[in-house]
């Protein structure tokens, strides 16, 4: 599957984004087990666009019975890892999906390839991982945190944020609501009111790129269009910031982009991207995948 130019992009694609999901097995991790024998894993399907903490409620309630010390099932300390790689909290599960697993959308039709589905984590509470995760500090650090991003992907588009500040508290708690219910009508309904009518009056991209194999992550300011006549693709973009993997600004020829587990286009206009795939805080969050 691929998302390609506009003119064929589906006119439910924000829906088909919003609606994609991973189903997870939460697996207790034994130092936090009081039971010998292994408990039965926890499964949940995560929508591609939330937070790890969103879920960690429901899953530490399942596991509650089975803890060492039951009082940790109220903490905020919990984290994650898949294959000894602990996941970034403050980071959209999709993106963490896509970056870690690396798969690439092209196998699709492979049935050899592993898709790791259900996506297999394991639970932790004892020695949360602060060299290399922010630490939740309370029931609203991820609201703060997203509440940050998006102010941030509002400079990046219109060299302010006036239009996220100007905001009433209505209308702010109105759009996290639709970030923490996972409710499509009230996010966007929101979420429009931020956006200029033409895509093409942004100043700059909100876009993130995430490298393979790597913790690097590269943010680049990229405006929606090179020239009057010449809007900035992903593939222009691509190979303005990433000449090494994209030679080439039409053809995927060392690694492929790839943004909620689908590979897109090199031709797509990023402006355009951008109203209909972009995460809750505002961002294209894009991996970046070696062709094997």
């Amino acid at each position: 599957m691929s998302i390609s130019s506009p003119s064929i992009v589906p006119s439910n694609l924000r829906r088909k984004v919003w609606d994609g999901v991973i189903p997870l097995q939460i697996i207790l991790a034994a130092d936090e087990c009081r039971i010998l024998d292994s408990v039965e894993p926890f499964y949940i399907n995560a929508a591609r666009v939330s937070y790890l903490p969103q879920y960690f409620g429901r899953i530490t309630a399942y596991f509650k019975p089975s803890l060492r010390d039951a009082e940790t099932s109220l903490s905020s300390e919990w984290w994650l890892d898949f294959e000894g790689v602990p996941l970034r909290w403050n980071w959209p599960i999709g993106l963490l999906y896509d970056l870690l697993t690396g798969l690439d959308p092209t196998q699709a039709d492979n049935p050899d390839h592993d898709w790791h589905l259900p996506w297999t984590l394991m639970l932790h509470h004892s020695q949360y991982p602060s060299d290399t995760l922010m630490r939740i500090t309370g029931a609203g650090a991820v609201k703060e945190h997203w509440v940050n991003r998006v102010k941030e992907a509002d400079f990046i588009r219109r060299g302010n944020a006036n239009a996220v500040m100007s905001l009433s508290k209505t209308d702010s708690d109105e759009m996290w609501a639709g970030v923490e219910e996972h409710d499509f009508d009230k996010f966007w309904g929101i979420t429009k009111k931020l956006l200029p009518s033409d895509p093409y009056a942004l100043r700059h991209i909100p876009i993130k790129i995430y490298l393979p194999s790597s913790n690097k992550m590269l943010q680049a300011l990229v405006p929606p269009s090179i020239s009057p006549r010449e809007f900035h693709t992903v593939g222009t973009a691509l190979h303005a910031h990433l000449p090494q993997l994209f030679p080439s600004r039409r053809t995927c020829l060392l690694a492929r982009p790839v943004l909620h587990g689908v590979l897109l286009s090199m031709t797509i206009p990023l402006a355009e991207l951008l109203y209909e795939c972009m995460y809750t805080d505002g961002y294209l969050h894009i991996c970046i995948i070696m062709i094997s």
